[in-house]
Parts: structure tokens; sequence; C-alpha cells
């Protein structure tokens, strides 16, 4: 299916070993994880699959499609064009035949046909019914064929013309959802939509045994010795019964799917299809959880393959999406551990392997060493080679090991995820981190620790207390469903407590690289070249790119990074910016503090302001007595000419005077501009000026007539007015 998928496998029998001393505790990983995925031309739903009884082909389902693939290499063999939906596909016991029923079309009715596996063809042979055999059941010498009828029953049919040799009915009131043959053949077991079981003999007839459930049923079946037998419901209620009808124990589960008995009866395992897909194994006699596999993607049915100690071997699951999804163990691949240059370092020469550089990528750079004549190149894409990144703080020590997927692997992935909770075109942030937690949870943890643990050499102290978890780095998120180049990065996130708090300068050396851990789904990526990256708090960073095998190990030395002292304006925007809460009583002082200083600046402009103002009406005030004192005085002719000339431009100027309520002012700016900007006087401080040089100049009486006829212009007469009445009365009391 993809480029990578035989280079990168892990040796099994190591891998099995490793399995019988680790002291992980059995339920916490799952020794298998995502292999691969089929591939149907034009394909789109899948709904059953059945592997056959010797593991060497599977049999699927699909939406106008029946596929046959090779169960090992997922090579597709046959496949038939179906008028209508495939509703489930059934080996016969000797392997010979494959039984499939179908939903009915226009111009057909719902029927049941049947492939012939040694000629790879469809045979002339079918059977017609007027409701939707959901299921087919071979009986154990493969002349019968078990199929629901439109009476809420079962009709017997036979293989050699595909006619009813009998009917089972009178049992159920709703529609049959489950039919499972008995290994001698001597019983079978129903199932319907209410919730009831109901067990008849070889004949067809009701033993009287029935059983009620509390919801649909969904799987029932007989365990090899006829003793037991296993009842799974819609809602996830799986519970055991003897062959007598006794109650052996119950579990609740979440949406439970199919169910399969191991080949020694052991064990029961169990498709839920919940927010959480996985294929749970259920230890039979007491009915307790001893593992899970963990699906990205939502399940429908599924195939368990077992070696020959029984173990899961393959697992086969009907994705909803146009693929079966495999899951399994990695595989030797071919020319592991042989000599001969390798390139990449992960122990394929390069004559057997075809990437050449290790960065996932098919292309020129690969494939040149199998020549005297070529050169050998290294010369990897470093943006998708694995990616450690180390950072070490004063209590821990971080690893981020990044792997990424080739294009092909990453598009699968996708298209499995993308309906496994919300059917659309993109996948969403819950499916992202459902595709995570699947990887996290197939994966053997305590081998990922201690495999990085054993390599890492610190120059003081330890490490210590390793949890991993997992994070998808990138390309799983809001992806076009057409989208086949996007690549899948996913990264495992190591930390460990460090025994002794860190010191500088901090030494610690990498003395191996190593491989991925099998059911981790990074096995699909390549394992070298390696891209090192490491950094602390307050050091600079070290980077290594790339990490090839042939230099052997890799020292690291973290230096303490020496900043300079910051200013004291630099100290207070460092302070603003790391304490902001702290910092806001200081900033209100300084802004108390300079609203306080432009306050008073501002009250001092008052005092000027009022002292101006004080000063102009003092001399208002002596023009005003001189005014008064002019009064009981002659006034003369007067005969010049050019003075009267000038008093009349004056009194033009003083028309065009604003209103008398803003003249308040005006003496006070005038004053202050003729005395801070010299000749800078307006027309009545000019003309008081002139009066009083005038006055000054003469030394005689006969100019004061002119300065009253000018004091007499300058004043508004409201104010005069006002002004002459209080002079008027000082006036008096002088007098007597």
């Amino acid at each position: 299916m993809f480029a990578g998928f035989s280079k990168s496998k892990i040796i099994l029998c190591l891998f099995m070993v490793f399995i019988c001393i680790s002291p992980t505790s059995a339920g916490e990983y799952s020794d298998i994880a995502y292999l691969d995925a089929t591939s149907t031309p034009s394909a789109t739903e899948s709904r059953t699959t059945d592997i056959h009884p010797n593991g060497s082909l599977l049999a699927s389902g699909y939406d106008g499609y029946v596929a046959i693939h090779d169960a090992e290499s997922l090579e597709l063999i046959q496949h038939f064009e179906i008028e209508n939906d495939v509703l489930d596909v059934e080996f016969s016991p000797d392997g010979s035949k494959l039984a499939f029923t179908r939903s009915g079309t226009s111009s057909d009715t719902d029927t049941t046909q049947i492939v012939d596996i040694d000629s790879m063809s469809l045979m002339d042979k079918e059977h017609g019914s007027s409701t939707q055999p959901l299921m087919v059941q071979w009986s154990i010498d493969g002349n019968l064929l078990a199929v629901p009828n439109s009476n809420k029953g079962v009709d017997i049919i036979r293989f050699s013309d595909m006619q009813v040799e009998r009917t089972m009915n009178g049992e159920h009131n709703t529609r049959i959802t489950c039919i499972s043959y008995s290994t001698l053949g001597n019983y079978m077991l129903t199932g319907d939509e209410s919730g009831r079981v109901v067990m008849w003999d070889s004949d067809g007839n009701p033993t009287g045994k029935v059983w009620a459930m509390d919801s649909k049923i969904e799987e029932c079946r007989f365990d090899s010795t006829d003793e037991r037998f296993a009842v799974l419901t819609t809602e996830g209620e799986l519970s055991t019964w003897t062959f007598a009808g006794g109650n052996i124990g119950n579990i609740s589960l979440e949406k439970g799917s199919a169910l399969q008995w191991s080949s020694d009866n052991s064990l029961i395992h169990v498709l839920e299809a919940g927010t959480t897909p996985r294929i749970l194994t259920v230890d039979s006699t007491y009915l307790e959880k001893t593992g899970a596999i963990y699906l990205a993607h939502q399940a429908l049915d599924f195939s368990l393959k077992e070696n020959e100690f029984g173990t899961r071997e393959m697992v086969y699951v009907a994705t909803n999406t146009g693929h079966i999804s495999v899951y399994g163990a990695m595989e030797i691949p071919e020319g592991y551990g042989e000599s001969g240059s390798d390139l990449d370092g992960d122990n394929i020469p390069d004559t057997y392997d075809v990437d050449d550089d290790g960065d996932s990528i098919i292309d020129s750079l690969d494939n040149n060493c199998q020549s005297v004549t070529q050169l050998c190149s290294k010369s990897p894409e470093i943006s998708t080679i694995r990616n450690i990144d180390i950072n070490v703080n004063s209590t821990s020590f971080i690893l981020r090991d990044t792997f990424t997927l080739d294009s092909e692997t990453s598009s699968v992935m996708r298209n499995l995820s993308r309906k496994s909770l919300i059917a659309d075109a993109q996948l969403s942030q819950l499916e992202e981190n459902l595709f995570a937690q699947s990887i996290c949870q197939n994966m053997n943890k305590n081998h990922f620790i201690s495999s990085w643990k054993n390599v890492i050499q610190l120059s003081s102290g330890q490490l210590v207390d390793g949890h991993v978890d997992c994070e998808v780095e990138s390309g799983m998120t809001l992806v076009a469903q057409i989208d086949s180049t996007t690549r899948v990065a996913i990264t495992y996130v190591l930390v460990f407590n460090l025994s002794e708090q860190l010191s500088y300068p901090f030494d610690f050396t990498l003395k191996s690289q190593p491989t991925a851990t099998d059911s981790s789904l990074a096995q699909h990526a390549e394992m070298h070249p390696i891209d090192v990256t490491a950094s602390s708090t307050k050091s600079l960073s070290v980077y290594w790119s790339p990490w090839w095998v042939i230099e052997g190990e890799l020292p690291l030395t973290l230096e303490e990074e020496i900043e300079e002292e910051p200013s004291f304006f630099g100290k207070i925007i460092d302070g603003f910016i790391d304490y902001p809460i702290l910092m806001l009583p200081i900033l209100a002082f300084f802004v108390v503090a300079i609203l306080g200083i432009i306050r008073r600046k501002n009250s001092i402009d008052l005092d000027f302001d009022e002292d101006d103002e004080e000063e102009s009406k003092e001399s208002i005030a002596v023009d005003e007595d001189d005014e008064y004192e002019s009064e009981d005085e002659t006034i003369e002719e007067v005969d010049d000419e050019s003075d009267i000339a000038e008093e009349e431009s004056v009194r033009r100027k003083v028309r065009r005077k604003p209103k008398p309520e803003v003249e308040i002012a005006t003496p006070v700016i005038a004053r202050r501009k003729a005395r801070n900007i010299p000749d800078s006087d307006g027309p009545i401080t000019k003309v008081k000026r002139r009066r009083l040089d005038s006055g000054i100049s003469s030394q005689q009486p006969t100019s004061q007539p002119l300065k009253a006829s000018k004091r007499k212009v300058v004043t508004p007469q409201k104010k005069t007015k006002a002004v002459k009445t209080r002079k008027v009365v000082k006036k008096s009391e002088k007098d007597e």
C-alpha cells in the first residue's frame, strides 16, 4: 500500500521477547497497532468483512462492491461490481465459497449470492428475498445457508439450488439481527431488534430457551465447544451463558457492534463503536477487560486472525470510508541485518532500501549506491527526517521525538479518521485528539521510556519517573478530504525528572539512536537520520543535523547564557512585562506626580494672571481719578489738527472693540504684552501711554483737557458709569 511499509518493520520476535520480560501489566497497551488499509476501485463505505478459514484471504463488502484481498500483502485479487449495498459477507467453513447479501434495486429483490473462490468468479446461484437479509450464516457442513426472512424469522436455504428447505418463524416479533450455528451444527441462536434471543434445534424447532436483553441484539455466538455462548447488545451489554441457559456473567461496555471468541475460548473480542472506538479483549471466565486496540476511526465490523499460539496477529476493521483498516505487529523487513552500505542507518542495506537517505521521500537521491560508478549522497530533506528536541529546566528533562509519515500513509489516516465522529469533509479537533489518543494507547510506553533512558548518559545525576504523551504535530486538522500530499507529523513527548538540580555546564551524551517502539505508528516513519536540538531555560541552543549512526555517540553541552545587566529603564520595562499587576501602583504614582506638577504650574500661572489683573485695575483707577480731577477744570480748545486726527483714529479703533463683557480681560492681556514684548502695545494702552507721556512732557495744566477727552473715549459707558458713581462718592467725602 505504501512504499515505506516493508523497510521500517521491526523484528517481531525481538518484540515478543521484550513483551515477555516487560513489567507492564495487561491492558495498559496493545501489542498491535495500525499497519495499512485496503484499496478498492471506486469503493465508498465498507460495512462488513470476513477472514478465510486458513487466514490467507480477506473479503469485504462496500457500497456496490465485493472485494477479495490477500490477507497479508493486502493486494487486491478480485472485486465484483454489485448494483446496490453489500450487507454481509461470509466464507464457507471449507473456504471454497463466499456468500454475500445485498439490498434490492428498483428492478431486483434483495438477494443472497455466491462467489466461487477457486475461480474467483460470481456463481449463477442466488436467492431472492422480500426483506433485506442483514446477515448470512453457513451451516457447519457448508450445505445450508441461513438468512432472515420477511416474517421476522429465518429461512434455511440449500446451497445446491438456492431454494428454501425450511423456515423458522413464530418466536420473534421484530426483525432478526443475529444468527449463529453451533460448532457441531446441532443448534442455532437467533436475536432480534427487541433484545429477544431464542435457541433452535437442528430441525428448526425452538428449544424453549429464550432470553430477554435490554436493547437490540448486535451479535450472538457459540464458543467452539458449544458449552457457552455470548450475546452483545447495541447499548454495550455483553453477557455469557451456559448451554443449559444459566447466566455466567455480564459487563457493560460502550455501544457494542460485533464480537468474536478466541480460538481457545479463553477470550472474547468485542468491538466498541462509541466515542472511543476500540476492540476490547475480555476474559471469558470473569468478564474482565484484559486489553484493547484503540482505533482512530469509526468501526462497524471486524475480523480477527490469530497465530499458532492463539495470539491476535491481525485485525481487519470495516471503517465506513471505503477502506478496510488493518492492525497488527510489524514483520521483519527484507534485508534487515544484512551487510552492505547503509546510508540512513536503518540496518537495511541500500541494495534493499528504497529510501537510502531516510527522509521518506523517494527521489533521485535514493537507490544510487548500488553501482561503484555512482557516489552515495547524504542529502535527506531535513524537514521530514526524524526530529529530536531536548529541553532541560531546573528539575526536568523533556524530550520531543517527532516522526513525519509519508504522504500516502498520511492521506489514508486522514480518510479513516475524518468519519470517526463527524461525517464531514474536514477533520475536527475532536477527531485529531482521538487519533493522538489511539496512537498513545496502543504503544508500549514502558518500552519507549526504557529505550531512551538507556541511551542518555548524564554528567551528574540520573533520569527518573519518565512518562509519555502523544501529540499530532501537523497534518490532521482542517485538511481537505481530497488532500493526498500533506504529511502527518506525530510527536511523542517524554518527560523525565532530574535527580539533581540543574547546574551549568550541563553535559549529557546520546550513546545511540533508539528505534521506534512497536505498535506506536511511528514504525511507519524512517528511524534515521535524526535531527537533534538541545536547549535549556538559560542556555544557548545546540543543534546537530543530521546525526548519522556511523558517527556514533553524540556528546552535548549546555552552557549558561550570561545576560547583560539591564539599565534602570530596562528594568522598569522588564518589570512591566514580567509583573504588569505589581507595576500598576508605580505607574499610578508617576501619573499622580505628573498631574500634581501640571496642576501646580497652572496655579502659578493663575496667580500671575490675577496679579496682572489687579495691576491693571489699579492703573485704571489712577486714570479715573485723573479724569474726575480734570472735570473741575476748563477744557481748552485743541488747535493742533494732528492731535484731533490722532484722537479720531483712536476712536475708530475703540469702536471695533468686543462686547463690554469681554473688555474686563482686555487690559490684563494688553499690559502683559506691553511688559513682556516691547513696542507691542494695544490701542488702549497706546492711548493711555500717549496721555501720560503728554502730561509728563508738558508739565502744564493745558494738556489735562486732552487727557480727559481721551480717558472718556477709552472707558465704556456702562463701566464708566459704575466707576464714576464710586468716585463721585469718594469726592464728596473729600469735599466735606
